[in-house]
């Protein structure tokens, strides 16, 4: 019985010991040739997919890296644009709109009250202007800018009132921000930069109306037209903000301005502009310009010059900096004219014009301020070169909302108009709203 049971237990053992070393031979070794050529095959595949993983990782890295590097350079621009122009920013630099506009539309309309009957482009409600503004960074070192404007027009104030609308395209340009030595250049329709309210569009105004010097010299709607420009921050021992633009540009777009002559101008025309920026203690800022646009028709006559200076001074209080602040502004024009006469002769003209004004601000939104004009009007034919019109305006400015706003401007003009002496009282209201994408504010805003 015994020798039975020793002998099953044996058979039992030798059956498990089999079955063990089937299953280690179907299983192969790491250390036999088949178990090391499968230990090497799958490192082989982690090897592959960890590089791809790697080459993922890198090209964001770089896509990354070139990213914050264009948001770095181009929010060092707006900073230093901001600071020089007292703005909080400008253009679409530092927004990450790549290709992807920022869109805004701007209205502007308003009503008025005079006292002079005879002037139909006032007693009226009108809308002064719509427009579409398109900004979008083209590449990491440049801007696309398009402005679309449709503006109602008033044709012959003083006689048979014809209304109108115009249509136009009041800029459309590409900004070159970030090239070698410190240049920057612009190319396309764009405002010219003479002095420092011909830059600003009818929405940004300061003030209900534009200076009349700035009307007289440069034209209705200020100037703007075909061309290029470059700029130039220049180095100086004194580490000064001092930026230098030279313009070349058709001076037969300039039809509304007195001074380019419309379609008879010789093209080009040459404007320059040379600013200072600087603080003035802690709380201050001046800006300092000289402005110089050179035309002429074709032939022998009409050659023109106008010589301009600016300067702007703002202040913040250092107690409440978003609820007190001061802002002094005047602009000098300067003009020498030759134009043929009705009698067939040459005249040389000189001509002067000037407005100062001063805002202060009271309460976070709201401003009041006060701005005095004088002018002559070089080479108008409806006015005789010797008639100036000088005006003293008030107005009171209110921010409803970030993106309305409503104001009210008492004007008081007096016009010389061949040896007759007109006064004109007139009460102003302008409404300006936007939607769409915020845009930077003007730089007399303290936002």
């Amino acid at each position: 019985m015994r020798s039975t049971l020793a002998l099953g237990a044996a058979l039992a053992m030798s059956c498990v010991g089999f079955e063990t070393i089937s299953a280690e031979a179907e299983e192969p070794s790491v250390d036999t040739p088949m178990g090391n050529v499968k230990r090497l095959a799958e490192r082989v595949e982690e090897m592959e997919r960890l590089r791809a993983e790697d080459q993922r990782r890198i090209r964001e890295l770089e896509e990354k890296h070139e990213t914050d590097r264009y948001a770095a350079e181009s929010d060092e621009a707006s900073a230093v644009e901001a600071e020089a122009t007292g703005s909080e920013g400008g253009g679409v630099s530092g927004q990450g709109n790549l290709l992807n506009p920022a869109i805004t539309a701007f209205l502007d309309m308003g009503g008025s009250w005079s006292s002079d009957e005879d002037n139909k482009a006032r007693n009226r409600f009108t809308l002064r202007e719509a427009e579409l503004d398109f900004r979008a960074a083209v590449s990491p070192r440049a801007d696309g800018v398009l402005v679309i404007a449709i503006g109602e027009e008033i044709k012959d104030p003083f006689g048979d009132v014809e209304t109108d609308w115009e249509f136009e395209v009041e800029e459309g340009y590409l900004d070159v921000h970030t090239l070698l030595w410190d240049l920057a250049l612009k190319a396309g329709k764009f405002r010219a930069s003479f002095g420092r309210n011909n830059l600003l569009h009818t929405h940004d105004l300061p003030q209900v109306t534009r200076p009349l010097a700035v009307q007289a010299f440069l034209g209705p709607e200020g100037l703007a037209t075909v061309g290029a420009s470059l700029s130039w921050l220049v180095p100086n021992p004194w580490d000064r903000y001092v930026e230098l633009a030279a313009q070349v540009v058709n001076a037969d777009g300039g039809s509304e301005s007195p001074i380019l002559i419309g379609p008879g101008a010789e093209n080009p025309a040459v404007l320059s502009h040379l600013k200072l920026f600087q603080d003035v203690g802690d709380t201050g800022s001046l800006e300092l310009g000289t402005s110089l646009l050179y035309s002429r028709a074709s032939g022998d006559f009409d050659e023109s010059y106008v010589l301009g200076a600016d300067a702007t001074y703002m202040w913040r209080d250092p107690q409440k900096p978003d609820f007190r602040s001061l802002l002094l502004q005047g602009e000098f024009f300067w003009s020498r004219s030759d134009f043929l006469d009705t009698f067939g002769g040459i005249i040389r003209d000189d001509n002067l014009g000037v407005y100062v004004f001063g805002q202060y601000q009271f309460a976070q939104n709201w401003y009041a301020g006060i701005r005095y004009d004088y002018t002559d009007f070089p080479n108008l034919e409806v006015r005789h070169q010797t008639d100036p019109d000088w005006a003293i305006s008030s107005y009171v400015t209110w921010y409803l909302f970030e993106s309305l706003r409503l104001r009210l401007e008492y004007q008081h003009l007096d016009r010389d108009h061949v040896g007759r002496d007109d006064t004109e009282d007139a009460i102003l209201l302008g409404l300006t709203f936007y939607i769409g994408s915020h845009p930077p504010h003007p730089y007399w805003v303290n936002r």
